[in-house]
């Protein structure tokens, strides 16, 4: 990167893996783009770049920053080696003619200041936002009889994969079986129906979201009030997509008020890549997801905090949810002006992780042990709600799913 780049020219790696091309790119004033597929990779490269350390290196000119250079300087140590950015290029025609050696620049010697350390910039994470699917809008016509015949082929391939795959995973190690992963005889909005294979043999209906969408709450109703039918004689609704929509989720966890439960599984975006990916191992296929449970608490001057209190996951197969603390997620993340469409991250926090420790050691005795008890901690620092009046809470769980609940303030606690 130093030999081909400049200091201000924009890096590209299509694949970021950990983010070390990110990490290197920051550390040496490069602007960087990094693109995955996988949510792992990307919340791994956050972590990285959000606790790492870096030199402070002089700049040629302040105001234009790393665009404008480093400075480099021509140094010896006591024993007259060099040690600095400019260097001698020693060569036979100079020492022939006795020509003092011309000079050259070691681009990784930039001088620095000791006194200062440095974090890493401001960066986002970005991603295609699908547009929510509703296949039973009755608005829109169907003129496009290739739509009809993709959509036949994506569920088709959907159910294959499921039979290949019946296995759904949930926290802590438990498993949800399937059988007998059908296309239903007459069906207006279910996708398919299996039975559940814990010991009673129940009929479940499954709903497949959109395969280039977020999945809709008009979507999910409609199969759950058919699901919900007693000539059905289902007795859960499965909906497996890949991106739902905020609303479309409570509907879900609410859903056993009006009729049978539901459970949403998140399915892996590789799917997406059909045949590309072979050796695709069934335990990273369908997962149930969590929903995460914060507290609102008002304070003074017009002032909120946020309390992960922890991550609600519902187990199908014993129709118990189970509750993991606050403490026990290995990331979580706080928007406090979210505007429904981009998750800004205002404070971030690794409670289950050791991820701070290499900051806290380059500040050394700067912050008190308070500070960094808190950043791995379940509380928010004191905020200002913003424009939009809501926030957004963004829970990383173990399998690297984003599970984002969003609340206003009138749903908290006073205090």
């Amino acid at each position: 990167m130093l030999m081909t780049t400049d200091p201000g020219d924009l890096v590209l790696d299509p694949t970021c893996g950990s983010g070390t091309s990110a990490l290197v790119a920051e550390q040496w004033g490069r602007r960087w783009i990094t693109i995955d597929t996988s949510r792992v990779p990307l919340a791994l490269a956050r972590q990285r770049l959000l606790t790492a350390t870096f030199p402070w290196y002089e700049l040629l000119e302040e105001k234009r920053g790393p665009i404008g250079g480093f400075v480099y300087k021509r140094k010896q140590n006591r024993k007259g080696e060099e040690v600095g950015g400019i260097v001698p290029h020693i060569t036979l025609k100079s020492i022939a003619n006795n020509e003092p050696p011309k000079e050259e620049v070691l681009a990784d010697r930039p001088e620095t200041d000791n006194k200062i350390v440095r974090v890493c910039g401001p960066f986002v994470f970005e991603s295609t936002i699908p547009a929510p699917a509703d296949w039973e809008d009755e608005c829109i016509e169907d003129i496009n009889a290739d739509m009809t015949g993709g959509h036949a082929a994506y569920i088709a391939r959907m159910i294959e994969v499921l039979r290949h795959s019946p296995v759904l995973h949930i926290d802590g190690g438990k498993t949800v079986s399937l059988k007998q992963v059908r296309p239903p005889a007459k069906t207006l909005s279910l996708s398919a129906e299996a039975i559940l294979s814990n010991g009673e043999d129940k009929p479940a209906a499954i709903l497949f979201g959109p395969e280039n969408g977020a999945t809709s709450e008009v979507l999910v109703s409609a199969a759950h009030d058919e699901a919900s039918m007693k000539s059905r004689g289902y007795t859960h609704l499965y909906v497996i997509g890949f991106a739902i929509q905020p609303n479309a989720r409570q509907y879900i966890e609410n859903a056993a008020q009006i009729g049978i439960p539901a459970t949403y599984i998140q399915a892996t975006p590789d799917l997406m890549m059909g045949d590309l990916l072979k050796n695709l191992r069934s335990s990273q296929i369908f997962s149930v997801c969590g929903l995460p449970e914060i507290e609102i608490i008002s304070l003074k001057d017009d002032q909120y905090q946020v309390n992960l209190l922890g991550l609600d996951v519902f187990d199908p197969a014993t129709m118990e949810t189970d509750h993991r603390s606050g403490d026990d997620v290995p990331a979580w993340f706080l928007d406090t002006d979210y505007n429904g469409l981009c998750f800004h991250v205002c404070q971030a926090f690794f409670p289950r992780t050791g991820a701070w420790e290499h900051l806290k050691k380059a500040l050394k005795a700067i912050y008190e042990e308070s500070v960094w008890d808190h950043l791995a901690g379940a509380s928010s620092a004191p905020f200002p709600l913003g424009e939009h009046r809501q926030i957004a809470v963004k829970v990383i769980d173990d399998r690297g799913n984003e599970l984002i609940v969003v609340k206003k303030p009138d749903s908290g606690v006073q205090k």
